[in-house]
């Protein structure tokens, strides 16, 4: 028999996964790849909003395709519009938007970096677990709808 969940408990859930999203888009920023590992569950899957056919299998397989990103790449992640549905005190889908801009700043470049773009508008569809506790991102898909690359040419 289930039990159905309290408004309270429904709260807790959406937040910890929406908390998750943003762990998740900070960790990248930071280049921990493997703190943005492990918000993924043991059997997770991910696929890279740019590369969206590419589906990555296990966590740590996860961590190993991160850990190949160029470790002077700069980026910043906007995670926003996070929606939560909560199907069961373990399981959870949610949906965000991500705006992604990126530079490779010089040796001896200091803040603020400039940038010349382009700026990636995208979203992530998640299925998130409870996995010994800790809620962590089943599935990850992400895909790009837009790039703006500057002043369109009329």
């Amino acid at each position: 028999m289930t039990t159905a969940l309290s408004a309270a408990e429904r709260i807790e859930i959406e937040r910890a996964c929406e908390r998750l999203v943003y762990v998740y888009s900070r960790a990248l920023d930071l280049g921990d790849m493997s703190a943005a590992a492990d918000c993924f569950a043991e059997h997770g899957t991910m696929a890279r909003p740019m590369t969206p056919d590419q589906i990555v299998e296990g966590r740590e397989t996860i961590r190993a395709s991160l850990l190949t990103r160029p470790k002077t790449l700069l980026t910043k992640h906007l995670a926003t519009n996070v929606v939560i549905d909560v199907e069961s005190r373990d399981a959870a889908t949610g949906l965000s938007y991500l705006t992604m801009i990126a530079t490779t700043p010089g040796a001896d470049a200091k803040p603020p970096f400039v940038s010349a773009g382009p700026l990636y508008f995208g979203e992530f569809k998640d299925r998130y677990v409870r996995e010994n506790g800790e809620w962590k991102f089943l599935e990850r898909r992400g895909s790009i709808q837009m790039k703006f690359s500057g002043a369109l040419a009329l």
